[in-house]
């Protein structure tokens, strides 16, 4: 663990913009600089806050397919049953949709995640814990430690998901989860319980709550809303329906979901109403061939777009009203008339439409990507009433979400589970791509089923895993357990 939170910052970026990796990490050791003369002025501050935002989005482990956070969002939904690689020609990410790599101590999945959220509650915990004797305004002082609060509350809540076992309301939760390291250190730590990390997750973000406002230069950085819409990811997963429902009306004020015109622009661009925190790039910017959209997208020109592009489970996709703009995300029977792909690239059937970047071919190297949008929060929403038994109020929630996808569509007359169901099946058809269905299944204690879709059983290789088992526990990396003696192993 040492190795990987004691990165810090090396300041001097705009509030709006991020440099290149090289101007704003450095992995000097804590104890060679003075972590409060960085934090010395908010100016500096707000510096050290655009670099936490940038280790988000930049390569971890020397690979070009685990572009951070963004890579994350992918291989999370490659883990789930409703992203299917359209043949086997390019093997990014073969080995996580395999469920080998988070099942290695040495495989990049559990490698990444690791590394990459460690380095952000690192940085996270240097900014809170100086950034009150900072010179500047009191309001800018407040509104940076908000920031630094929910990114480290973030990180936490993204690695307690994977490394631990599911949260269980009304149990102990005494289960294993990672070590939580709340101020700069280079000791290692032991591994705190789920409900441990659940609490002082919790706590993080009331804080931020409190410190934040609705006002924010980008949708890059994290304001009021942003942290709601945490609070209601978190609740959500923790069975506090109740909460669950609150936090995520209060996120999405303000936020209008999409037309069906929008909804066909290309899911790239943070100007859009709906989103409420994303990746702002910048086109000097580039990651080229590590980029989301290089794994992901339609027209980008790259060998894993054009050999094997990105598909959605066949029957799920057959269950999508052919009237609802969703149906448009992917082509069952793609041709050069009805569907965009690379040049010279190969067309497959349920292949994605999802992901666009500007221009056929583009151009651009990247586009911007939702971290958060309201179609979630509505989602949220929704499921959080309907598990209360608050049936006609789901229902009209969800409603909000179906009349603007489809224009036939009718108020839902379902209840109970029925209900219940009918909302995961929006909540799979509108999150695809966006790292929800790893975590929505563990969370609701499902089994992975990839059986009787279009999944290549070569590419695949495994179909099913029980509900419970411990492959849905990511292991700790072996150089992590190599380093740090307080540290123990998931079941193997």
């Amino acid at each position: 663990m040492k190795k990987i939170i004691i990165s810090v910052l090396v300041f001097g970026l705009s509030m709006t913009t991020f440099s290149c990796e090289k101007d704003y990490l450095d992995a000097t050791p804590t104890g060679s600089i003075d972590a409060a003369s960085a934090f010395a002025t908010t100016k500096n501050a707000n510096a050290a806050i655009n670099g936490i935002y940038r280790a988000m989005v930049v390569r971890y482990l020397g690979s070009q397919g685990h572009f951070g956070h963004p890579a994350m969002m992918i291989i999370l939904d490659v883990l789930g049953e409703d992203l299917v690689f359209g043949n086997s020609s390019n093997s990014w990410h073969f080995g996580e949709g395999r469920w080998q790599s988070h099942r290695s101590d040495q495989g990049n999945l559990a490698r990444l995640p690791y590394e990459m959220y460690y380095r952000i509650i690192g940085n996270a915990n240097l900014a809170i814990a100086n950034i009150d004797n900072a010179i500047g305004d009191q309001a800018d002082k407040d509104r940076i430690k908000g920031e630094a609060l929910g990114l480290r509350a973030f990180s936490y809540f993204n690695m307690v998901q994977l490394y631990g076992k599911r949260y269980v309301a009304g149990s102990p939760n005494t289960q294993l989860a990672v070590p939580l390291v709340l101020e700069p250190t280079k000791e290692g730590l032991a591994r705190n319980t789920v409900e441990e990390v659940y609490t002082q997750i919790n706590k993080d973000l009331a804080e931020a709550a409190a410190l934040l406002k609705s006002s924010r230069t980008a949708k890059s950085h994290i304001n009021f809303e942003v942290i709601r819409g945490f609070q209601a990811r978190v609740a959500l997963t923790q069975q506090n329906w109740a909460s669950a429902a609150t936090f995520a009306a209060d996120a999405r004020k303000g936020y209008a979901l999409m037309s069906e015109a929008q909804y066909q622009e290309g899911f790239a661009e943070i100007g859009n109403s709906e989103w409420i925190w994303g990746f702002d790039h910048l086109e000097d910017q580039s990651e080229f061939f590590g980029a989301y959209f290089s794994y992901i997208s339609v027209n980008y020109n790259s060998s894993v777009n054009r050999q094997t592009p990105k598909c959605i489970n066949s029957l799920l996709y057959n269950k999508i009203s052919p009237t609802d703009v969703r149906s448009k995300m992917w082509v069952k029977a793609p041709t050069a008339a009805n569907s965009i792909a690379p040049p010279g690239g190969v067309r497959v059937p349920y292949m994605v439409q999802k992901f666009r970047l500007p221009g056929t071919p583009s151009t651009s190297t990247m586009g911007d990507i939702p971290y958060m949008r309201a179609a979630e929060m509505v989602l949220i929403e929704a499921e959080a009433l309907a598990r209360q038994g608050k049936d006609a109020d789901a229902a009209k929630v969800l409603f909000e979400l179906t009349k603007k996808r489809d224009a036939s569509a009718t108020l839902s007359t379902n209840t109970g589970a029925s209900l219940i169901e009918e909302i995961i099946f929006n909540r799979r058809i509108e999150l695809w791509g966006e790292g929800f269905r790893f975590t929505d299944l563990k969370r609701m204690n499902q089994a992975l089923d990839r059986n009787g879709a279009n999944h290549n059983s070569g590419v695949a290789v495994i179909f099913d895993v029980p509900a419970g088992d411990v492959q849905w526990e990511f292991l700790i990396p072996r150089r992590e357990l190599d380093s740090n003696k307080a540290m123990v192993q998931n079941p193997l």
